[in-house]
């Protein structure tokens, strides 16, 4: 048996998508998100974005920060949620403390802001992420980034009247408890946490490692497509202030000239055009702010800002 404290994950846990790179679809974008978040520096763009499967630990960081979905988790969400939901006061682990964990994810540093806030309304009671093996882990430069988005979103609120969400760096802080629940109130447990907002978009994947988008195809990071599905089940005051927080916006120039560029850029469909030769329409929850189109527009005329 593979000893829990050496294990970490690896290049397989990720779904790489390098046509949805920024720098693919357009050479002289600035993004270096991934590879500057890389603890590892497995990340590469020079050449197209790729992967070192040799010095990549699996922390899951550079998914939590690439805006189009080049790099996401390759993780079933609804299966982990499912295991979740079965337990009043869940734990939440990773590989090397799955024997003490309700739910496992390769490395807790994947779970991005969305995937917090998602988590905190799909669920009740309170969440404990196991971080007891965190100190000696390869992957343990995810903690600063991990402690960041909770409080970022403990500081805007989108934690409040959700599941609250505890990161235990100790096991003396680890209320573990394996399923012990009835058959009704798994039921129960499962219709509410799931089907009120996360079954629809927490789906699996078997996808394998590597896969190709069409240039022309538009489609949102699934971390995204998590945020959009609990918008869908928020009150309006919360949705405003995921608004603030999550939200951007475009204005257009007088420069601009319609020319569409944008819009055939545009990797998420946030910019749609209504006819030639006129200002693309905006669609703001399709927009993750990757900037494409405006370090992509000839005239300069797009400024891309966060909802004030």
């Amino acid at each position: 048996m593979t000893d829990s404290e050496t294990v970490t994950g690896n290049m397989d846990d990720l779904l790489v998508d390098s046509s949805r790179c920024l720098r693919m679809r357009y050479s002289e974008s600035g993004c270096r998100r991934c590879q500057d978040i890389c603890p590892h520096r497995s990340v590469k763009l020079e050449n197209g974005l790729t992967i070192n499967p040799e010095h990549c630990c699996g922390c899951l960081l550079c998914t939590a920060v690439c805006p189009v979905g080049a790099l996401e988790q390759n993780n079933d969400y609804s299966v982990c949620v499912a295991q979740l939901s079965r337990v009043p006061e869940p734990v939440l682990g990773c590989n090397r403390t799955k024997e003490c964990s309700n739910g496992i994810l390769a490395c807790l540093g994947g779970l991005s802001e969305e995937h917090l806030v998602t988590l905190s309304k799909s669920l009740s009671g309170k969440l404990t992420l196991n971080m007891s093996r965190c100190s000696g882990c390869p992957n343990s430069a995810m903690l600063p980034y991990l402690r960041q988005r909770l409080a970022l979103l403990l500081g805007a609120g989108l934690l409040d009247g959700g599941c609250s969400i505890f990161m235990a760096e100790s096991a003396q802080d680890i209320n573990y408890h394996d399923e012990s629940v009835g058959r009704r109130s798994f039921f129960k447990s499962f219709r509410t946490s799931l089907f009120q907002s996360a079954v629809v978009i927490l789906s699996g994947s078997n996808q394998q490692a590597e896969r190709r988008t069409e240039y022309a195809g538009k489609r949102l990071p699934l971390r995204r497509e998590l945020l959009n599905n609990t918008r869908n089940n928020s009150s309006q005051e919360f949705v405003s202030r995921m608004q603030k927080h999550f939200d951007y916006s475009v204005s257009f120039a007088e420069t601009c000239t319609g020319c569409q560029g944008c819009v055939a850029i545009c990797p998420t469909g946030a910019l749609q055009a209504e006819s030639s030769d006129t200002i693309p329409n905006f669609i703001q929850e399709l927009c993750t702010g990757c900037g494409l189109c405006s370090e992509f527009c000839l005239d300069g005329a797009l400024r891309i800002y966060t909802v004030e």
